[in-house]
């Protein structure tokens, strides 16, 4: 069993490399002048990639929210054990969508 330190570990490289990886993909798949729904679909993925969920309701550590909603689903009990972090991947998504929107909103005027 992992500990809470390396669960800590394994989050933060995680975080770190989702936030290496956006700067990437918006240089890769974006035009220079960034439009709204451009930022709309980074803020997306921003909030898609970085929002932490619990497995569980017995367990401490977390996990990207991405990953617990599909293990939960596929290998799990089905989509009723992974209702919880399906909410907070929504959550997380609508919340990076705005942000994503009203940032290139304001760069762009």
């Amino acid at each position: 069993m992992l500990t809470t330190e390396s669960y800590l570990i394994a989050m933060a490289v995680y975080w770190v490399a989702a936030l290496i990886g956006l700067p990437l993909m918006r240089r890769l798949w974006f035009a220079k002048p960034m439009t709204r729904a451009g930022g709309a679909v980074l803020g997306l993925l921003a909030g898609v990639l970085l929002a932490p969920a619990f497995p569980g309701p017995d367990v401490s550590s977390m996990a990207p929210a991405l990953i617990v909603v599909l293990f939960n689903t596929l290998f799990g009990e089905g989509f009723e054990s992974a209702l919880s972090a399906a909410m907070w991947l929504s959550a997380a998504s609508l919340t990076g969508m705005i942000i994503g929107l009203l940032l290139t909103g304001r760069r762009s005027k």
